[in-house]
């Protein structure tokens, strides 16, 4: 006969759970929690690339806005203004790397309510006036030394002069023209900022191919980070002398001119005057003066080339009726896009880190591959093919790329501008022609 207690702990046993029940159970909330983690993962994901995305879009918006407002401020007649006059312009041109930078004149529409630019010119103390350029302004006025602005002032727009950063500067200088006006190339320092810039590019393929041989020393190390370092101060310290960084993280800024023959958005070639049905598509240079620039070199295309003493002549000067700009703002959600395999500057098909899709818009087919901007013809998953005349778009050239290489799908905005007024050429050949009168019955 088996004892009360033996009894006792018998049944409570037979109530209990087994072991496989045990593990069943252990293998339910191990399920139920991994779900739940995954879900939870996702969802921040899927936050971070919402929060991304909108400050993206914020910044986008800010500076448009900015660029927006100062050409439709833009001064299109060169007689306005006083000081004026030849150094009205409007000047898109290219920086060393190939990318635009755009110049012009705009009035200074906050001019009463600023109080640096109220006192400017009332109280001169010396023969050589100071410029409003956002340096020293508040002390220059104070000291009686501050010009007058004469209600205008220089504007400009580029792009950092180092390859490899993402920063948009924005200068402006008031009164317009003179010695250090920002039409001067002597103030832009173009081959001095390229020198540095490939001193910078000289150190850093320096130190990879030491680093490769395995023979680096540390004072070695320590010597070309210095140098490479100086070269950025000289940098900084020649683009702050007529500009400040507006922004970082821009990929690409384009502009685009709706030119005396335009009557298309599409990249076709603008036609050298108006020729019926044909498309003639927008300019990507322009020279209000007609005596700067002198793109393109092809027959047949617009050119602002007009003749000798047009700079000082401003009878033939010409400004755009509308400006599309093209903003291409860094994704951070692409952070971790990279190139899985070498490029060589006949590559036509590559592959990338992470599975892509082809863009509905054929406007968002670009790629930002190192330094090149390529076009995509067709994706299939990591794999990128972009043809042989995909290759070395939006001013940049093809190129070899290692792996490893960033790459930047990047977000794209688009605007377009109407200028406060337009100035076509006086020459007929160069102006539309006028609509045929009906005649009446």
């Amino acid at each position: 006969m088996s004892s009360p207690r033996s009894s006792h702990i018998a049944g409570h046993r037979a109530g209990g759970y087994t072991l496989l029940e045990v593990v069943i159970a252990v293998g339910i909330l191990v399920m139920l929690g991994s779900g739940l983690a995954t879900l939870l993962t996702q969802g921040i994901s899927i936050w971070r690339r919402a929060e991304n995305r909108g400050r993206v879009y914020d910044q986008a918006r800010i500076l448009l806005e900015r660029m927006s407002e100062d050409l439709r401020s833009a001064v299109v007649f060169s007689g306005s203004g006083a000081g004026g006059g030849a150094w009205v312009r409007f000047i898109c041109d290219e920086d060393y790397l190939g990318r635009q930078r755009l110049r012009f004149v705009r009035t200074i529409s906050a001019e009463t309510s600023n109080a640096i630019l109220r006192q400017g010119g009332q109280y001169l103390t010396i023969t050589t006036p100071a410029v409003y350029d956002g340096r020293n302004d508040k002390w220059e006025a104070a000291a009686g030394n501050l010009g007058a602005p004469g209600g205008l002032m220089e504007v400009i727009y580029l792009r950092d002069p180092r390859g490899s950063e993402t920063y948009l500067w924005r200068g402006y200088r008031s009164p317009v023209g003179g010695m250090g006006s920002l039409f001067n190339e002597s103030t832009l320092k173009d081959k001095e900022l390229e020198d540095f810039s490939g001193k910078i590019d000289d150190v850093a393929r320096e130190i990879d191919r030491r680093m490769l041989s395995g023979r680096m020393e540390v004072e070695e190390q320590d010597e070309l980070l210095e140098s490479g370092e100086e070269a950025r101060k000289e940098i900084e310290w020649i683009m702050t002398r007529f500009a400040r960084p507006l922004t970082d993280g821009v990929l690409y800024l384009g502009f685009s001119f709706w030119g005396p023959t335009t009557n298309t958005w599409a990249e076709v070639k603008p036609m050298s005057a108006p020729s019926g049905k044909r498309k003639s598509g927008p300019l990507f240079h322009w020279d209000s003066t007609r005596a700067i620039l002198d793109w393109p070199g092809e027959s047949g295309e617009f050119t602002f080339r007009s003749r000798d003493g047009s700079l000082t002549d401003s009878s033939d000067d010409i400004f755009p009726e509308r400006v599309e700009i093209t903003l291409v703002l860094r994704d951070d959600n692409s952070e971790s896009l990279y190139l899985v395999e070498r490029i060589t500057k006949s590559t036509e098909t590559f592959k990338v880190s992470k599975p892509l899709s082809l863009p509905d818009d054929e406007n968002d087919r670009y790629i930002l591959v190192g330094d090149e901007w390529m076009y995509m013809k067709d994706v299939n998953g990591t794999r990128i093919t972009v043809g042989k005349d995909g290759r070395g778009w939006r001013g940049t050239e093809s190129g070899n790329h290692l792996v490893g290489s960033r790459v930047d799908l990047g977000v794209a905005f688009r605007r377009v501008v109407e200028m406060p007024g337009s100035r076509k050429s006086r020459s007929a050949s160069e102006r539309a022609p006028a609509p045929v009168k009906r005649k009446e019955s």
